[in-house]
């Protein structure tokens, strides 16, 4: 966690500062190349919540600004059991902060990274259901998340939440490599138009790492290393290995589900209507 400024990064606010009027920082959270994220302590509401804001660095980026501004608006109009909640968006310090509600537990990332067993079918399935749930609502609410991966899924309890609509937007062009270059369907990484199915592939990819423990996008060998470390897209240069091929055990109707998501072709894969009902029916398999 990062507590101090290095030689090529700003400083961050330090515990008891005020990142806006009535919001105290406890903690930061996370720094990632654009926003900063802490744990704040709210005097009107008497509890912690979470603050995102724009990296001093960063705060005369209009591009940045508008992201969260758009991810503060979307998260106070949507309401889903499945999606973040956002408070209020008010001006900070140096730029506008998002308030959001804490949700505590890890992301899926860190559960992949941490446990040694692989998540249960019975539990796959429960997540897959949620995150389709989630991101059929924002598709009928008229946006596109792009960034559905396992670190912007908090889990805990058995409920999953997705997080992140910082680059979410109603289906259509995009410019080339918009989101996180492991996760992108290949019409992200081409740039171009994009549409539900974008989401479709990101939740397949999730629950394909979640399943696994493995990237089907990550790089295998020297070469592949080498080009995705130069900004190269590996989804546009292979297919990935079928889940079934690392899960051998898998059920093969899951195994249909989540290879279908990885389909290169957008109207070849499963809606979020489908793929929540194919969850909810290897479920009730005995």
């Amino acid at each position: 966690m990062i507590h101090a400024a290095t030689a090529t990064e700003p400083e961050v606010l330090a515990p008891g500062e005020l990142i806006a009027p009535g919001y105290e920082v406890v903690e930061l959270l996370s720094r990632g190349s654009a926003l900063d994220v802490y744990e704040v302590w709210s005097q009107e509401r008497l509890c912690s919540c979470v603050a995102k804001t724009v990296r001093p660095d960063r705060a005369d980026v209009s591009r940045v600004r508008h992201r969260l501004l758009q991810e503060g608006w979307l998260l106070k109009e949507l309401a889903h059991p499945h999606l973040a909640r956002a408070f209020e968006t008010i001006d900070g310090v140096h730029a506008p902060v998002v308030v959001l509600e804490t949700h505590v537990g890890m992301t899926l990332e860190e559960i992949v990274d941490e446990r040694r067993r692989r998540m249960p079918v019975t539990d796959l399935c429960h997540l897959g259901q949620q995150l389709a749930s989630a991101l059929h609502y924002l598709h009928g609410r008229g946006y596109v998340h792009l960034d559905v991966r396992p670190a912007n899924v908090m889990g805990q309890a058995g409920t999953a939440t997705l997080l992140d609509l910082s680059i979410a937007r109603p289906p259509g062009p995009v410019r080339r490599g918009l989101g996180t270059q492991e996760f992108l369907s290949p019409e992200q990484a081409r740039g171009g138009p994009v549409t539900t199915a974008a989401d479709a592939w990101g939740l397949g990819v999730t629950l394909y790492e979640v399943a696994t423990g493995t990237r089907p996008f990550a790089p295998q060998d020297a070469a592949e290393r080498t080009a995705f470390a130069h900004g190269e897209f590996l989804q546009l240069a292979r297919r990935a290995p079928s889940v079934g091929s690392l899960r051998p055990r898998m059920p093969q109707d899951l195994v249909a589900l989540l290879d279908a998501c990885l389909a290169e072709d957008p109207g070849e894969r499963p809606t979020l209507l489908a793929l929540h009902d194919g969850f909810g029916a290897v479920l009730e398999q005995p």
